[in-house]
C-alpha cells in the first residue's frame, strides 16, 4: 500500500513539474486568416495577408533543374490562383480559414518564376513566410526559452495528396532550397515537419530531417518520425504543435506529445558535432504551408476524379507562434 502511494506521489510531482515548466506564453506572431479582406495592398484571394505570406510558384525548377517536382517527383504546379489558395469564412461564423485546394487540369502550362515553363496535370499552392518572418527559440544555445508553434488544420482524405505544415532554414540565396548557414543543399540545414499527411492514412506525422555530408548534402540524411495515430479523427480538425528549444524539439497533437528529440540526437555534416551539438537547429527557420499531389511519399496512385470534384481541400484555421517563458 505504501509503495503504491509513493509511486502515485512521484507521478503527481512529475506531472506538476511538467505542467509548470512554462509559466507563461506570449504571442509573437499569428495569422487567424480573417475572411473578407478586399484591400489589394495587403491581401489577395479573400484574405491571404501578403505582408505575412508569399507564394512559391511552379514545379520547383526555379530552384534548379534537379528540383523538378520539388525535389521528390511531385506532380503539381503551384499557383497563386484563388482556385488553389484562398481564405473562406467558416459557415455561420465571422472568422475564416486558409484553404489550399488541389486541382486537376490535364496538360496545363506551368509558370516558373526562374525557369522555363513546363506542363503538368495538377495544380495546388505553397505559401511561405520566407520574405517576412522566421522563428526559433530565444536566448543562447544551451540557455534558451522555447518557441511554440500551433497549427490548427484539417487534411483531405484523397489518394495522392500530401498536405504539410513545415519549416526550412533561412538563407540569403533566393533560389536555393534548403541552403543554410551549414551548407548549400538539403539536408545540411535541417528540416522541421510540424505535420504531414498522405493519401487516406488514419495518422498524421511529425518529422525532423538532419545530417548530410559537407560535400554531398543529400548523403547520410536521417529522420525522426512521430506518428499521431488519429484513427477516425484524422479527417477532423486537429492542432499540431512544435515546441522548440535549443536543447530539444517536441511535437504534440492536440496537446499530447507524439515525438521528442534532444540536442545530441541530431547533427549536421556542415558543423563539428563535438563542438556544436545544437546545429543545425540553432538557426532561424521560416514556415511553409502547402499541398503536393503525388511524390515519393504518397506515391502516384492519384485519385483524379476526387481532385477534379474538389475533394482535395487542406484547411488551416490558424497559425500561432508563442514565446514560452519560465
Amino acid at each position: 500500500m505504501s509503495a503504491t502511494v509513493s509511486l502515485s506521489l512521484v507521478a503527481l510531482l512529475l506531472a506538476l513539474s511538467h505542467s509548470f515548466t512554462h509559466a507563461k506564453q506570449v504571442l509573437r506572431w499569428s495569422d487567424e486568416f480573417r475572411a473578407g479582406c478586399k484591400d489589394a495592398r495587403v491581401c489577395v484571394n479573400g484574405g491571404i495577408d501578403i505582408r505575412k505570406w508569399s507564394f512559391d510558384l511552379g514545379d520547383g525548377t526555379s530552384f534548379g533543374p534537379n528540383m523538378i517536382g520539388w525535389g521528390n517527383w511531385q506532380r503539381q504546379c503551384h499557383t497563386n490562383s484563388s482556385a488553389n489558395a484562398r481564405v473562406e469564412a467558416f459557415p455561420g461564423k465571422t472568422d475564416g480559414m486558409l484553404v489550399i485546394q488541389a486541382g486537376y487540369s490535364p496538360l496545363r502550362t506551368c509558370y516558373n518564376e526562374n525557369a522555363a515553363p513546363s506542363t503538368t496535370n495538377y495544380t495546388s499552392a505553397r505559401l511561405t513566410t520566407r520574405d517576412s518572418a522566421a522563428f526559433k527559440w530565444k536566448g543562447t544555445a544551451g540557455n534558451s526559452t522555447a518557441v511554440r508553434i500551433d497549427v490548427r488544420l484539417q487534411v483531405p482524405m484523397v489518394a495522392g495528396t500530401w498536405p504539410a505544415a513545415w519549416m526550412l532554414p533561412t538563407t540569403d540565396k533566393r533560389w536555393c532550397s534548403g541552403c543554410s548557414e551549414y551548407g548549400d543543399g538539403w539536408c545540411l540545414g535541417g528540416e522541421i515537419d510540424i505535420m504531414e499527411h498522405v493519401n487516406t492514412n488514419n495518422f498524421l506525422i511529425s518529422n525532423v530531417h538532419f545530417g548530410g555530408q559537407a560535400n554531398a548534402s543529400w548523403l547520410d540524411c536521417h529522420e525522426k518520425v512521430g506518428r499521431f495515430r488519429a484513427g477516425s479523427r484524422a479527417a477532423s480538425w486537429n492542432v499540431m504543435t512544435l515546441i522548440w528549444d535549443s536543447t530539444y524539439l517536441r511535437f504534440l497533437a492536440n496537446g499530447k506529445e507524439v515525438s521528442r528529440l534532444n540536442a545530441g540526437d541530431w547533427y549536421t555534416g556542415g558543423a563539428d558535432r563535438a563542438a556544436n551539438k545544437f546545429a543545425p537547429f540553432d538557426q532561424d527557420f521560416f514556415l511553409i504551408l502547402d499541398m503536393a499531389v503525388g511524390g515519393l511519399y504518397p506515391g502516384f496512385n492519384i485519385n483524379d476524379a476526387a481532385i477534379a470534384e474538389g475533394a482535395a481541400r487542406y484547411n488551416i484555421d490558424y497559425v500561432r507562434v508563442y514565446d514560452l517563458l519560465p
